[in-house]
């Protein structure tokens, strides 16, 4: 079974596929992919109409071959750190649906994102894909004209794709309006000056997203450190230096991408970071699994095979957990915890089962994996201090699952009673 390199093509968001060259464009830069990866990415485009089971999977991607569904589940998870976890969909007991809408030829040729699908989720925030160098929307405001074309033309050159305004107002209306990674900004200007338009992004938290360089003709410690104080990421005085300024933008940039995968973590992690903030008495299912034998495990291997096989442990425990609908709110090396909504236990249970038939598919001698399921009502939310923090389960459910995956729980799956009641209520 073959792939048509046409329908596998395409424009979707963020995303080109170039089946033909086998090639994947992020934000138009290539990304690197492996090559069961590449061909499974175009499989599930070109079937992209559908929900595509497994078996059918796993003949494109590994013809011929008998392949066990855990590396179909790695690849698939592979994608999913390039493509985010809303891109690739697990529908239990059918399969794997690329979810991603196709861009209108307008919106292709311009390179805009289509409108968010309200049904798959929030989008992921913008980030670059590898690196400062990657393309990214700057806004220049300057209303020296000699001053705004050079700077954009020395930005353009650097492959990003720039917007300019005359005047501090515009720069704030389209900075409202539209979706920029960077704003170098004047101070001496018409209408709102640079002075003006920092103070207002610092009282506008969407505004306060895009990182500022400053570029002015000012001397003097005064006005770098006023800016600085008002929010701004760096200052370059003008004449700019092309060199300077590719190293400002870069790292800019670089931190903002950054930024945006910590928000991404956190919204994963946390889909409602107010309500996380404040926290949540809620019923729930909580899922606590864990490694067993990994300590004779580490005894005969190198320190990097060890790595390699948490890796593929992480993987496999993402696909069982968020595959049957739940939350994972703790990662910890050896050990997973994940959350259930109220009236998911079978979900629960049968992620669990499948989590366990992941990992004896790894082959690994000795190796299992013991988890503890229990429902009851648990409190959720965002603890700790304003420069770290994590998101907390905690309660009876929570302990009791934690409980009943800790030593010596041998593998398999242990219910507390709550939990088998749920599981053997009517539909």
């Amino acid at each position: 079974m073959t792939v048509d390199t046409a329908s596998a093509s395409g424009t979707f968001g963020r995303f080109a596929v170039l089946a033909a060259e086998r090639r994947l464009l992020v934000d138009g830069q290539p990304v690197a992919l492996g090559s069961r990866a590449f061909d499974l990415l175009a499989a599930l485009v070109a079937r992209r109409d559908r929900v595509v089971p497994k078996d059918e999977l796993i003949e494109v991607v590994w013809p011929g071959l008998v392949v066990e569904d855990n590396n179909l589940q790695v690849q698939v998870s592979a994608l999913r750190k390039v493509l985010g976890t809303q891109a690739i969909a697990t529908v239990p007991g059918r399969g794997y649906q690329f979810t991603v809408a196709a861009a209108t030829a307008d919106a292709a040729a311009s390179g805009a994102a289509p409108p968010a699908d309200a049904s798959r989720g929030p989008a992921l925030p913008h980030a670059a894909p590898s690196g400062a160098s990657a393309r990214s929307r700057l806004l220049v405001a300057d209303d020296n004209k000699v001053n705004r074309l050079l700077l954009c033309r020395s930005l353009e050159l650097m492959g990003h794709d720039v917007a300019s305004v005359d005047n501090g107002r515009s720069a704030l209306g389209k900075l409202r309006a539209e979706r920029f990674d960077l704003l170098l900004l004047d101070l001496e200007m018409p209408e709102l000056d640079g002075f003006g338009l920092l103070e207002q992004r610092g009282t506008d938290a969407a505004l306060r997203e895009v990182p500022v360089i400053v570029t002015s003709s000012l001397e003097g410690v005064a006005a770098v450190a006023r800016c600085i104080e008002l929010g701004a990421d760096d200052y370059l005085h003008k004449p700019v230096n092309a060199v300077l300024l590719k190293a400002r933008v870069a790292a800019t940039l670089e931190r903002k991408r950054l930024r945006d995968r910590e928000r991404e973590l956190l919204a994963r992690l946390v889909p409602d970071a107010a309500t996380a903030v404040a926290g949540e008495r809620t019923e729930a299912t909580v899922l606590v699994a864990r490694l067993c034998g990994l300590d004779a495990t580490l005894a005969r291997q190198a320190a990097a095979d060890t790595l390699e096989l948490l890796g593929s442990w992480t993987a496999l425990a993402i696909e069982a957990l968020e595959g049957r609908g739940g939350r994972i709110y703790q990662l910890s090396g050896d050990a997973v915890s994940a959350l259930f909504a109220t009236g998911a236990a079978r979900s629960a249970i049968a992620a669990a089962e499948e989590l366990l038939e992941l990992i004896a598919a790894l082959g690994q001698a000795g190796l299992g994996v013991a988890v503890g399921v229990a429902s009851g009502e648990v409190v959720t939310g965002y603890a700790g201090t304003a420069s770290r923090g994590a998101f907390a389960c905690v309660g009876a459910a929570a302990a009791r699952a934690a409980q009943l995956a800790a030593p010596p729980a041998a593998n398999g799956v242990r219910l507390d009673a709550a939990t088998e009641q749920a599981a053997a209520a009517p539909r």
